[in-house]
């Protein structure tokens, strides 16, 4: 049985209204994400992905 944490309900319900506001569509709220990122004037940071070296194997 789970322990109801207020923060946590919170938290969920904030973001169903966000998922709502878009209609549950990931794209179109990435979208709106990138638009008001860009708006901000903020400078964003952008890494390139870094590859993970294979692990050696014993021979």
């Amino acid at each position: 049985m789970r322990i109801k944490d207020p923060i946590v309900d919170e938290v969920r319900a904030a973001r169903d209204a966000i998922a709502k506001e878009f209609d549950y569509d990931i794209e179109r709220l990435a979208q709106a994400l990138k638009e008001r990122e860009a708006k901000s004037g903020r400078k964003t940071v952008c890494l390139q992905p870094r590859r993970i070296a294979q692990p050696k194997t014993a021979a």
